[in-house]
């Protein structure tokens, strides 16, 4: 920054010395008539007033990019995330607050500290693999390992690198961002481990068991017990049907109770003869339950050998006309079946056991799977926005005081409503909010109001309990539960159901909300940030919106301006579009022609961001060669004032005269003389100083 300003010194003084020597040239001229000497000067003070006020906007410009570089720095500092700057060597020369916490060190004991240093030597080989693809390809590279910081314990890290753009082919860096995954590898072990607990009571469980695809009727696994039951191998069963098996062929467990068990989910038989592959007759008890797993419907068949049960209680029916051997049968039937009930109902036991043992081990995997999931995507969506600002592009007024509207409320618990037309980036900004809170650390939960139906909202926002509506077979968490201790952005608000307003009005306030299905009442801890395009005032009119929700929302407004009233800001985001879908589509596009840039900022911009980066994006696609050549034919809207005849003097002095008529002698402001003529404010009343321009004085009202 000094050396800007010393820059900016010489400038000025090269600046000077070069309007002396014009001075001087101009009063050695022999043309110049003494009578023109007043005219001469006159120039020449609306110059130096000129130069004056552009210096001023200079220092002012200077000033603002101070204040974003700050601002910048400190978000970088502060980021949820450790950002790391390597050279070709895997040496460290930049880190952020984030990184140096990670490691354990501060940030001046890490500088020129070779990264491999805090991890084994297997994940050192990795790493330096790791940064040798970055470089060859020139794209990212994700890869995970463990650190050793010198403070701390260890955690499991995921690396995403890429090249950085402002390296040279001599000396080659790598930006690289460092996320701690601990958790989540933690679930998955967990995952396993259930698992692997639940294979091993499959495996070793008292009894036949027989798992069928649900749509197919395919066999897709069974236990050693079953095999040995019915003495067919593993591959004699797995894929075939339930009916192509020979001893299921001529019995009642054929396609009849196939379609009868995806009606009812339930079907059991006592008493089943089956005969086994070696032609051998057994009489089984057949259980088939239509379960859910990993969300796929699969067939559970219990199958229980209970031949010896049968034959003893036919042997003791028998008619025995022998008195004495008939009542010492009996005495020993009873005996025996009494034997066989005790038995029977052991059995039964262990099987009842053994079955919540395996419903209860499905079940904790499902929790975990779920949760994995939800965890897995939040995490995706986490790594996509780990740069708080990096997708708000833009140096306008408007853009950063939307920005430090966002700065002030993000350290609060207060309900946020964002407002702004389609494509403006209002969830970018939802984002940042979340991002600058003190819940950084858990994801951002969002909730679309206009994708999702009417009759899934409901369930979607606060969970259901299995069997709440027809098709609802498990439990569902909902998004306010996801987002305890987080916070929740209700994007499009204004699309929400009336019926659905009253419920929301009901969490907001108070934190509390029922699953469907369920009256356990469930509180949560969630800030509420709203984003709308809809004008909720002329909602509220028309009777859509509720006003007591309205006012619940309306905590802390922050409009996002159009791209129209930003165009300063076009530039810079065309020119990070242009380089966004180059390197996408391996493409190098060089420059913008001013003519093309001219009907970019002249263009309305209906669709706003979103309709200029999908131009943006066509272009890109299109273009032949380094030049960026536009797909698409803006209409711009422009009326020509129409102004003839006389010197270039006089028609520029008339030009700026009906502009200024044009706008009521307003200078600045959206409907100013300066925004019709394209002209900075300053710049206008210089040319106005200069051709002596003065605004007519009123005339009274007699």
């Amino acid at each position: 920054m000094k050396g800007d300003k010393r820059k900016a010194k010489i400038s000025a003084e090269s600046l000077k010395q070069e309007a002396k020597s014009r001075v001087r040239l101009v009063a050695n001229r022999p043309d110049i008539e003494p009578d023109d000497y007043q005219e001469v000067i006159h120039d020449l003070r609306v110059h130096q007033i000129e130069l004056a006020q552009q210096n001023e906007e200079l220092r002012a410009t200077q000033c603002k990019l101070e204040e974003s570089h700050a601002q910048y720095m400190d978000l970088y500092g502060h980021a949820p995330v450790g950002y790391f700057t390597f050279d070709g060597k895997g040496q460290i020369l930049k880190v952020n607050r984030t990184g140096s916490r990670q490691l354990g060190l501060e940030k001046d004991g890490l500088l020129k500290k070779p990264f491999p240093t805090f991890m084994s030597q297997d994940d050192s080989d990795l790493f330096y693999l790791h940064l040798k693809k970055v470089f060859a390809t020139g794209s990212k590279q994700t890869c995970a390992l463990t650190l050793f910081p010198k403070k701390g314990k260890p955690f499991y890290a995921q690396l995403d690198s890429i090249p950085s753009s402002f390296d040279s082919p001599e000396n080659p860096l790598c930006q690289t961002t460092v996320t701690d995954i601990n958790e989540r590898r933690e679930l998955e072990e967990a995952l396993k481990f259930s698992e692997t607990r639940y294979r091993g009571l499959f495996e070793a469980a008292g009894e036949g068991v027989l798992i069928l695809d649900a749509e197919t009727g395919q066999i897709s696994d069974v236990n050693p017990f079953l095999k040995e039951m019915l003495g067919y191998s593993h591959e004699e069963l797995l894929g075939k049907k339930l009916w192509e098996i020979g001893c299921f062929k001529d019995i009642k467990t054929s396609k009849n109770v196939f379609n009868k068990l995806l009606k009812k989910g339930y079907v059991r038989y006592d008493d089943l003869p089956l005969q086994t592959k070696t032609g051998r007759i057994i009489a089984v008890e057949f259980i088939s339950t239509l379960c859910l797993v990993d969300h796929q419907k699969v067939i559970q068949c219990n199958i229980r050998d209970i031949t010896g049960r049968k034959l003893l209680m036919e042997r003791t029916s028998q008619d025995i006309h022998d008195g004495t051997e008939r009542r010492e049968l009996e005495r020993r039937a009873a005996s025996t079946s009494k034997k066989a009930n005790e038995q029977l109902e052991q059995m039964i036991e262990e099987h009842r056991q053994t079955e919540g043992t395996l419903l209860k081990a499905l079940e904790e995997i499902k929790t975990l799977k779920d949760r994995l999931v939800v965890e897995n995507i939040y995490f995706r969506q986490e790594i996509r926005k780990k740069h708080q600002f990096e997708h708000i592009i833009g140096q306008s007024d408007g853009l950063k005081y939307v920005l430090y509207r966002a700065e002030q409320v993000a350290p609060t618990d207060a309900t946020v409503l964002i407002l702004g037309e389609t494509g403006t980036g209002k969830e970018l900004v939802a984002d940042a909010i979340h991002k600058l809170s003190p819940r950084r650390n858990r994801p951002l939960i969002i909730v679309n109001c206009a994708a999702l139906p009417a009759n899934l909202l409901e369930s979607e926002l606060f969970g259901r309990e299995k069997g709440a509506f027809t098709g609802a077979d498990t439990r569902q968490v909902g998004r306010f539960e996801i987002a305890d201790g987080s916070s929740l952005c209700l994007d499009e608000i204004g699309e929400l159901p009336l019926e659905m307003q009253a419920k929301l009005l009901r969490v907001i306030q108070h934190g509390k909300f029922e699953r469907l299905g369920s009256s356990k009442t469930l509180k949560v801890d969630v800030r509420i940030i709203a984003t709308t395009n809809r004008s909720l005032e002329e909602e509220i009119d028309a009777g859509r919106f509720r006003k007591d929700l309205y006012y619940r929302l309306n905590v802390f407004p922050i409009t996002v301006p159009p791209l129209r009233q930003r165009k300063e800001d076009i530039p810079l985001m065309v020119q990070a579009f242009v380089e966004r879908y180059a390197r996408k589509m391996g493409k190098e596009i060089s420059s913008i022609p001013r003519e093309t840039m001219k009907k970019l900022q002249e263009y309305s911009w209906p669709g706003n961001v979103r309709e200029l980066e999908s131009i943006i994006e066509r272009a890109v696609i299109i273009c032949p060669g380094k030049g960026l050549q536009l797909a698409d034919t803006l209409n711009v809207s422009f009326t020509p004032v129409s102004i003839t005849g006389g010197t270039l003097k006089e028609i520029e002095r008339n030009f700026i005269l009906k502009a200024l008529s044009d706008s009521g002698w307003r200078i600045e402001g959206k409907d100013g003389a300066a925004k019709i003529l394209g002209l900075h404010p300053s710049t206008l009343r210089a040319r106005m100083h200069k051709f002596r321009i003065m605004r007519p004085e009123r005339k009274s009202s007699e």
